[in-house]
């Protein structure tokens, strides 16, 4: 079976990758991992003595940078993927690198551009004039509401050149290697922050930045890394005078190039999969990616021949370049990442075939990359440690034991209080760090309610064939987790009017029914409803569910709707998302009672069962719509809406003409929509005439089409003569 519509945003070769998807087993590796997010400050701090390496700073110094005098604070994505640091369009504002500032009347903007993509495509950057750039973990965050951070933890480096993006690019900002490689960092998933800033819940480990060589901070298992090519590691990045427009009094200006460093961290791998085998390959490790890949030849070596294979899933990979979609996904039976203290080892992982740009050799493919999904749950700290660091011990990944516990239902009651101790077998109730594993217990249907608002690792709702395992989520209240959400065979989530939270919610033949809100994601990268082989059911009855971020189904989901009159969200059922919509799968529609009887559309009605900030795109497979009427299901750039029209109306304007012709001979013929018994419709309902003599024997072949109606329109005119 193919699946569709997941969305990843991508983007390789200079920025590295960036990979957001959902979760495909609710149990063993995820496809998603996390999203290292941390602060971001810069300054006007820049050198101007033709010194083009960045300098470490423990402190800012100088002038904050941000609009009207205010410093400014923002998220990025700590991704060692990529060769550059970048802010976004929004950034570049807040920031005001443009000015004026004391001495910098034009601010910080630069004349150079750079093309930077990856699998994508393309997209050109903004070079601007050297900076102090500053990062620090969001656990140091001060107050709610806007961003703002405690100074006296931020540690950075002064004269270093990012680049600003387009605003087109769905790119979030990016703090990248050229400042990770100079800091140990520690990425603790046992400190889970997770918070709104602006409308959005933010999902990170704590992050802290610690000296090169400092070890593992109490982790003993470790995974050398490769530094390829290491002499870019031997110094620290640097940017590039504009030779061709030199200011000998101002040589920091317009750098030709950012504050670079073209190579990257390589793990040795092995992996098997039925009899093939990868022993000691180097694998990319981008904290940037959250799933792991390889490329089309590892692919066939471990037995996966993207082109004569049916995949066990695809995604669509969204970059700077646009969509590449029907990236095939496969599972991989084992997975080792090598490591001194023992190896970590993972089954049934899943990976996507990708070539990617090896950032060390960009003529070149990486053998694969290391996503975060392979470290969900871990604390670790990466140390790249080159030799002039100071330490002994070498450049490291340091990888712990899961830090996450297992929390499972235990209650064989039908019905029962999540936050009741002794419905788990914990005698607990789950934390931040547990992993809720909702599954059904004995007897009949069972239901657990969340009554007060909650936070917890990850969630898994199961029943049986025949028994339903129900989370209901009641009014006013929130299901938070730090990772995903999965619906599975016989499992229910129900929302009466309450709130789900989560970095992705993936339905696997379950269903997620009732009316609230959906929120996905992590800051300012979006996550994604992905109904895989479920049911998606607005309303409690009749109503609305809202969604934030992507909703996609795949061959195998329903959105299920309810038409009990013509009030949206309270006569009929409506799903308004907050982001793109990726349809296939079936829209099954059923006429309901709300009070006298059973509604009865007419020809005009119009019922926009789903409302889209982004674009919709693909079309239902499979339409199971009420019998007895003609329905016409309009997809729209923003929305799609079912219509009552009469037979033979093809474009759902509520008539029979030529346009619908037109259409009709587009689609005739071979695998087309349309038949010749749809072309009689036609003709019996064309400009309202009785049906014409025109048997199916003698129905027009497409190409004849035209010049029939050229006979019918010379009949017309003789007629009238």
């Amino acid at each position: 079976m193919r699946y569709r519509h997941f969305y990843l945003p991508l983007n390789a070769l200079i920025l590295g990758v960036l990979l957001l998807v959902p979760r495909v087993l609710a149990t063993g590796v995820p496809i998603g991992g996390f999203l290292p997010m941390v602060g971001i400050g810069l300054t006007d701090e820049f050198d101007t003595n033709f010194n083009f390496f960045p300098n470490p700073s423990t402190s800012p110094g100088g002038i904050m940078l941000g609009a009207g005098g205010t410093a400014h604070y923002d998220v990025a994505l700590l991704d060692t993927g990529a060769a550059v640091s970048l802010i976004t369009d929004q950034a570049t504002t807040d920031f005001n690198m443009y000015g004026p500032y004391p001495g910098e009347a034009d601010g910080f903007r630069g004349t150079e551009t750079l093309l930077v993509g990856g699998a994508t495509g393309f997209l050109e950057a903004e070079i601007f004039d050297p900076v102090g750039l500053y990062a620090t973990g969001l656990q140091n965050r001060i107050g709610s509401g806007s961003l703002t951070l405690d100074n006296g933890a931020l540690l950075g480096q002064t004269n270093t050149s990012i680049i600003g993006i387009p605003a087109e690019s769905e790119l979030p900002n990016v703090l990248g290697l050229p400042f990770a490689s100079q800091y140990a960092t520690s990425i603790r998933s046992d400190q889970p922050q997770i918070f709104t800033l602006d409308g959005k819940t933010v999902r990170t480990p704590q992050i802290d930045f610690l000296p090169l060589g400092s070890g593992g901070h109490g982790i003993a298992r470790r995974a050398p890394f490769s530094l390829n090519p290491g002499a870019s590691f031997a110094q620290p990045p640097a940017y590039l005078l504009n030779i061709n427009n030199l200011d000998l009094d101002h040589p920091n200006e317009n750098p030709s190039t950012p504050t670079i460093i073209q190579g990257g961290l390589f793990l040795s791998i092995n992996a098997e999969n039925e009899g093939g085998q990868l022993n000691d390959y180097d694998f990319f490790f981008d904290t940037g990616a959250d799933v792991t890949v390889v490329s089309e030849l590892n692919a066939s070596r471990l037995g996966f021949d993207v082109i004569l294979d049916e995949p066990d899933f695809t995604v669509a990979v969204v970059g700077s370049g646009g969509e590449n979609s029907e990236v095939p996904g496969f599972y991989v039976e084992e997975f080792t990442i090598q490591a001194i203290g023992g190896n970590v080892t993972a089954y049934n992982v899943p990976i996507i075939v990708l070539n990617v740009p090896n950032p060390a050799d960009p003529g070149n493919v990486v053998d694969g990359i290391v996503g975060t999904n392979l470290l969900a749950g871990r604390n670790v700290v990466i140390d790249p440690e080159p030799a002039l660091g100071g330490g002994t011990s070498g450049p490291h990944l340091y990888i712990s034991d899961p830090v996450t516990s297992e929390f499972n239902w235990a209650s064989a009651a039908p019905s029962g209080p999540w936050a009741s101790g002794g419905n788990w077998n914990t005698a607990a109730v789950p934390d931040t760090l547990g992993i809720a594993n909702v599954r059904h217990v004995a007897g009949g249907d069972q239901t657990a309610t969340l009554a007060s608002s909650t936070t917890v690792w990850e969630l898994n709702v199961s029943g049986t064939a025949s028994q339903t395992m129900t989370v209901q989520v009641d009014s006013g209240q929130t299901l938070t987790t730090f990772g995903g959400i999965n619906i599975e065979e016989g499992g229910v989530i129900r929302l009466s009017t309450g709130i789900l939270d989560a970095q992705n919610v993936e339905i696997l033949d379950g269903m997620l029914i009732g009316e609230g809100l959906i929120k996905t994601g992590s800051g300012p990268i979006p996550g994604q409803v992905e109904n895989r082989n479920g049911i998606v059911s607005p309303g409690n009855g009749v109503g609305s569910l809202g969604i934030e971020g992507r909703y996609s189904s795949a061959d195998g989901g329903t959105l299920a709707i309810e038409i009990g009159g013509l009030g949206a969200g309270t006569m009929f059922d409506q799903l308004n998302v907050d982001g793109p919509v990726g349809l296939g799968g079936t829209l099954d529609a059923t006429l309901v009672d709300l009070g006298g009887g059973v509604f009865d559309p007419m020809v005009g009605d119009i019922f926009e069962i789903l409302v889209a900030s982004g674009e919709v795109a693909g079309t239902f497979d499979t339409l199971l719509l009420p019998a007895g009427y003609e329905w016409f299901v309009s997809y729209n750039t923003n929305s799609v809406d079912l219509r009552v029209t009469i037979p033979g109306d093809f474009d759902g304007d509520f008539d029979a003409d030529g346009d619908d012709l037109a259409i009709w001979e587009a689609g005739f013929g071979g695998e087309g929509e349309y038949s010749a018994a749809d072309f009689l419709t036609w003709q019996t309902q064309f400009n309202g005439v009785a049906p014409s003599t025109v048997s199916p024997s003698t129905v027009p072949e497409p190409s004849s089409i035209a010049l029939w109606l050229v006979g019918l329109a010379i009949g017309a005119c003789r007629w009238r003569t």
